[in-house]
């Protein structure tokens, strides 16, 4: 694989080529991006942090079973959103659907499957660069002072 674009940390992937500390198939997260193609990964237990090249992962799809506190989950019937208060061994805590300041209850790692998906993340567009691309297709000339 080759080294994403738009990093985040906490984006997490899937080891395919063992390194000495990472496993095949263990899934690691992002702990910071430096800019390198081998930055810091956390394994999954939080338990190592140590670099990884990226052509030995691939990305790992978070799926509404690995939701944590802070994520946000749909009702696929309603279209409710609510977000992950608690995470327990055998359940999540919800929040009442769109008010994330009140708990509805628990949930079963099955119901959270069968009743809701994971609220995608918007994509996050650098701004300033689509600024300087717009302005160098329009001819404008830039300057740094």
């Amino acid at each position: 694989m080759q080294r994403p674009t738009n990093l985040k940390v906490g984006d997490t992937f899937k080891v395919i080529e063992e390194d000495g500390i990472f496993k095949v198939g263990e899934i690691v997260s992002l702990d910071n991006d430096d800019n390198t193609n081998s930055p810091f990964f956390w394994k999954e237990d939080k338990s190592t942090c140590w670099r990884i090249f990226f052509s030995n992962l691939e990305p790992y799809a978070k799926t509404v079973r690995c939701a944590q506190v802070g994520d946000v989950v749909v009702d696929e019937i309603c279209s409710d959103e609510h977000l992950v208060l608690e995470r327990l061994q055998n359940t999540v805590v919800l929040s009442s659907c769109n008010d994330f300041k009140k708990a509805s209850g628990n949930f079963t790692f099955d119901e959270l499957e069968e009743h809701f998906t994971l609220k995608a993340e918007p994509e996050v567009v650098d701004t300033i660069a689509e600024a300087m691309k717009l302005l160098k297709e329009a001819r404008y000339k830039i300057v740094k002072e």
